[in-house]
C-alpha cells in the first residue's frame, strides 16, 4: 500500500503542475493578447494592465500552485527511485525549484500589483518614475527565473539518470528527462552569453526556453501516467 501512497501522490503532484501551469498560461496569454507597448504611451499601457489585473492576479495564484507541486513530486520521485544520492539531489533539485519558483511569482504579483495601484490617475512624471522602477524589478524577477530554470533542470536531469541507471521508468521517458533539462541549459547559456556582451540572437534562448516549457508540460503528464501505474503495479 506504501507504494501505491507514492505512486498517486507522485502521478497527482506530475499532473497538478502540469494542469496548473497549462490554465495559468492559456489565461495569461489571453488576457496579454492586446496589451499595448509602454512606448510610446507609457499612460495607455498601465491603463490596460489595470483592465486586467483581476485575471492577471489570479494567473499569478495558478503558478504559485503548479510551483508548490514539484515539492511533492520530488518527495514521490525520492522513493520510488529509492534514497540514494542521486535520488537525494533530485529531491533537493525539485524542491529548490519550487520554493525559488514561489518567489519568482510572489515578486511578479508584488511588482504589477504596485503599478496597478500607483499609476491610477498619475501624471506623465510619475508614470515615468513608474516605469524606472519596473525596469529594475524585471531585471531581478528575470534572474530568480533563471535560477527556477537551473534548479527544475535538475531535478528533470538526476530523474533522467536516475531512471536509466535503475530501468525503473521507460527509457523515453528518461530520454526525454534529461532532453528538458539540455533544452533549459542551452537557453540559460545563451542568456549568459548575452550578459557578457558577445552578440547572440535574442530569440534563440527564448525559444529554447519556450521549447523546454512546452516539453515539460508533455514530460509531466506521461511521468504522473507511470508512477502512477508502477505504484498501483508493486501493489498488485
Amino acid at each position: 500500500m506504501k507504494e501505491l501512497a507514492w505512486g498517486r501522490l507522485g502521478r497527482t503532484s506530475a499532473w497538478l503542475f502540469g494542469g496548473l501551469v497549462v490554465a495559468g498560461g492559456v489565461l495569461v496569454t489571453v488576457v496579454g493578447v492586446g496589451i499595448p507597448p509602454t512606448e510610446p504611451d507609457l499612460a495607455r499601457h498601465y491603463d490596460y494592465v489595470r483592465s486586467i489585473w483581476p485575471e492577471l492576479y489570479v494567473s499569478f495564484l495558478l503558478f504559485i500552485a503548479a510551483f508548490i507541486s514539484l515539492a511533492p513530486l520530488g518527495l514521490a520521485l525520492r522513493e520510488f527511485f529509492g534514497r540514494d544520492l542521486r535520488a537525494e539531489l533530485m529531491y533537493m533539485s525539485f524542491l529548490a525549484a519550487a520554493i525559488v519558483g514561489v518567489l519568482w511569482m510572489l515578486v511578479q504579483l508584488g511588482s504589477a500589483q504596485a503599478v496597478v495601484r500607483d499609476t491610477a490617475g498619475a501624471t506623465p512624471e510619475q508614470l515615468n518614475v513608474v516605469g524606472a522602477s519596473s525596469s529594475i524589478w524585471s531585471g531581478a524577477i528575470n534572474w530568480i527565473q533563471r535560477g527556477f530554470l537551473l534548479f527544475a533542470s535538475l531535478g528533470t536531469y538526476w530523474t533522467g539518470r536516475s531512471a536509466l541507471l535503475q530501468g525503473s521508468l521507460t527509457p523515453p521517458l528518461a530520454w526525454l528527462s534529461i532532453a528538458l533539462a539540455v533544452a533549459y541549459w542551452l537557453g540559460l547559456a545563451s542568456l549568459v552569453v548575452r550578459d557578457l556582451g558577445i552578440p547572440f540572437p535574442d530569440a534563440v534562448g527564448s525559444i529554447l526556453i519556450a521549447l523546454g516549457a512546452g516539453v515539460s508540460l508533455v514530460w509531466a503528464g506521461w511521468l504522473g501516467w507511470v508512477l502512477g501505474r508502477r505504484g498501483a503495479l508493486k501493489v498488485g
